[in-house]
């Protein structure tokens, strides 16, 4: 049972009023308290919607006292690595009331068991996409080399500086604040963000996506990365231990992290040679399909949480 946003602008002013003053988020807490009474266990989907639901819980406060709280994290990992010790000792004890911590990728167990959490309740799976929404598209109608996405662990700066004087156009897809430099090279064109329809129609067109980013503990870029793949699109990625964990080097190429002049090699090879570009962009939705799809990667939740024996 979902609970909706906040939808009306007086619901919204109060809502950040009160999440303001005290300092955690407790709409939807509080918005939940009928549905979690009448359910088996409560499911935060990232970190923030869950530290409301850990105080109450220990606090002994139900509803959320008397049933399992699982939390779907995304950030917590890498966020973790740039406390004190400190620091990471208060967010362990603010998600304590978390029975089960759920992360996208395996190399954030590690971190987060060093930081205090209890490895026992902690469990990694895999991120998924719908294909219904991003199925393979033809390869002949390909073209263009685009970079798509607003994640804080974007580095398009590199890429930028990758394309720059070079034979190669990049058509750019995020948000102004994500571009720390002034006037772009002439070899970039930016869309800005646009609607969901026409992000599905550039994954579609797209001969080349590119997905630069920083090292994070966290896939950072997995969300358009599988939906391009799905697409059957060919992509070139930052190479992080935590997309590793989603593809491997007959389904993308790889590039070291903030490799300006490894950017430029792959992106000017791959434009050069469509048979690779192909055959990358079948093996990567043929991974995706089979392995890293959204049913696949609730199935992985749903098994974890009937480990735990919390459900029927």
């Amino acid at each position: 049972m979902e609970v909706e946003p906040a939808r009306t602008r007086v619901h919204r002013k109060l809502r950040d009023v009160v999440e303001h003053r005290s300092g955690r988020p407790m709409d939807k807490t509080l918005r939940s308290v009928r549905k979690a009474w009448h359910s088996d266990l409560v499911l935060a989907f990232l970190e923030k919607e869950a530290l409301s639901a850990s105080w109450a819980k220990r606090r002994g406060v139900m509803p959320y006292a008397g049933r399992p709280l699982i939390m779907i994290a995304c950030w917590l990992a890498d966020e973790l690595q740039r406390m004190s010790p400190a620091q990471r000792t208060a967010v362990v004890t603010s998600y304590s009331g978390v029975d089960l911590i759920v992360v996208l990728s395996r190399n954030q167990v590690e971190i987060l068991v060093e930081a205090g959490f209890d490895a026992a309740r902690i469990e990694a799976i895999s991120f998924g996409y719908n294909p219904d929404q991003f199925p393979v598209a033809a390869f002949e109608g390909r073209h263009g080399i685009v970079s798509v996405g607003a994640d804080r662990g974007r580095d398009f700066s590199t890429l930028l500086q990758a394309v720059e004087g070079s034979d190669l156009q990049l058509h750019l897809y995020t948000d102004e604040g994500h571009l720390n430099r002034g006037e772009l090279p002439a070899e970039v064109v930016f869309h800005g963000r646009v609607p969901f329809g026409r992000y599905q129609e550039v994954l579609a067109n797209a001969s080349i996506v590119a997905i630069p980013t920083h090292v994070m503990a966290y896939p950072s870029g997995q969300t358009v990365a599988l939906e391009a793949a799905g697409t059957g699109a060919c992509l070139v990625l930052t190479d992080t231990l935590a997309m590793r964990e989603y593809f491997n080097d007959e389904s993308a190429v790889f590039v070291s992290p903030g490799d300006k002049d490894g950017w430029r090699r792959a992106l000017t090879e791959l434009a050069g040679d469509a048979e690779k570009r192909r055959r990358l962009g079948e093996n990567a939705a043929a991974l995706v399909g089979a392995h890293f799809t959204y049913t696949e990667m609730w199935r992985q939740v749903d098994e974890a949480i009937r480990r735990r024996g919390w459900a029927g």
